[in-house]
């Protein structure tokens, strides 16, 4: 078949396109999950190693931080050499290194085989949300933002709830779950195709749909540097969820690790299904009025966590906290993509990976010394209160920009 031939049949799979974005997205939090429910085991078989408790725990952690030291470069490559080669090349090392802790026999060989998990992880989540930028655009985009935002939190339920199961038969059992991104490769190679990219020093329209045109030095990088540092933030104290839950049941006086999973699972299911109707809320507010309502409610989900004095009021603070981080994924993700033309989408989205997971890997850092001057209870409470601060911030944002619009319309 001709190469235009194959490219027109490969344009026509809209559907088929849709849905290989979406399972891809569903990947962004395997590589913890994978191994999360193993970790004692692990730590058990490499007892003998000196350092081993710290190992095994970096075993965990050592991907969040090579996705957060590669998204700079990531997100140059790919803009350099094509969003649908860095994905198709990330999927497939993904895999394969992933797998690689089935048959790796030292700790130092699975860290390194983890810190390379690591990078192809972050070469797929820049390159999967710049071709959902490349590919769709206004509500449209917002409606597959919202479904992102969704398959990201039902995929990391399904595999923490596979991993704990394999987890039973050995620690290296979760390992084979890595195998779901070689499945997807095909799907790639059938559905996705290389956006065109405009002549250089053209202007792009941009990238929301608005009609408005925007010049290539035009992007608000100074813009784009505060939402950084949002996500950085509110990783920060996000990550308090995996890490600090367990312990918070403890101070409750409930020690069950199978109930701290669940309480942990409902704060991501309650996300997912927020996420869905995600579009529906963006069709009615702007982002800053989404950003201020995310703040607000997450914040009081975190100062309720606080005031917990069960684990029935402990969940039910910890669904209401996941409703509001259900639109935050997509809603950060469309801050960034609306404000980005094609040529430079890559290298932002790239930065956005980068501090997203540095906000994770620093959560200990900030939440270890806080629980030690105020108990578990304690550091979700007073974190609640600053996250309550920027939704005030957002509600003040909010407003002055719809000032703002209100006087351009009358002159």
């Amino acid at each position: 078949m001709p190469k235009s031939s194959r490219l027109a049949a490969v344009m026509a799979r809209v559907r088929l396109r849709e849905w290989t974005i979406l399972l891809t997205s569903g990947l962004a939090f395997l590589a913890p999950s994978a191994v999360a429910p193993g970790l004692p085991a692990l730590y058990r078989d490499f007892a003998h190693v000196p350092h081993a408790e710290l190992l095994s725990k970096l075993v965990l952690t050592m991907p969040m931080l090579f996705i957060a030291l590669s998204g700079p470069l990531i997100g140059w490559s790919v803009d350099r050499f094509g969003r649908r080669n860095v994905l198709i090349g990330s999927t497939i090392l993904y895999g394969v290194f992933g797998m690689s802790g089935l048959v790796l026999e030292t700790i130092e060989a699975l860290l390194v085989s983890r810190a390379l998990v690591g990078i192809f992880l972050a070469g797929i989540l820049t390159s999967v949300t710049a071709l959902l930028g490349d590919y769709f655009t206004g509500d449209e985009r917002n409606r597959v933002a919202g479904l992102q935002g969704a398959f990201m939190a039902f995929g990391t339920l399904i595999f923490v709830s596979i991993a704990g199961l394999l987890a039973e038969i050995h620690w290296r059992m979760g390992f084979t779950l890595f195998a779901v991104a070689l499945l997807l490769v095909p799907l790639m190679f059938l559905s996705l195709y290389e956006p065109v990219k405009p002549d250089a020093g053209a202007d792009e329209r941009a990238p929301d749909g608005s009609g408005t045109v925007l010049a290539r030095d035009a992007t608000p990088w100074g813009t784009i540097s505060l939402i950084y540092v949002l996500s950085f933030l509110t990783m920060v104290a996000l990550f308090m969820i995996p890490s600090q839950t367990q312990f918070l049941l403890i101070e409750l006086g409930v020690p069950d690790p199978m109930r701290a999973g669940f309480a942990i699972g409902i704060f991501n299911f309650s996300g997912g299904i927020m996420s869905l109707f995600y579009p529906r809320l963006r069709a009615r507010f702007t982002a800053e009025q989404i950003f201020a309502l995310i703040y607000l409610l997450v914040g009081t989900g975190f100062i309720l966590n606080g005031l917990a004095t069960n684990y029935v009021t402990l969940m039910l603070s910890l669904a209401f906290g996941g409703l509001a981080m259900g639109a935050y994924f997509p809603n950060l993700n469309l801050a960034v993509l609306s404000r980005t033309t094609m040529r430079v989408r890559g290298r932002a989205l790239g930065g956005l990976t980068t501090s997203f997971f540095i906000g994770q890997f620093a959560s200990p850092f900030y939440s270890q010394p806080l629980v030690g001057m105020v108990l578990v209870g304690g550091a979700f409470f007073y974190t609640g209160i600053w996250l309550v601060g920027l939704g005030v911030l957002f509600v003040f944002i909010a407003a002055s920009a719809g000032m703002r619009a209100r006087l351009m319309r009358r002159g």
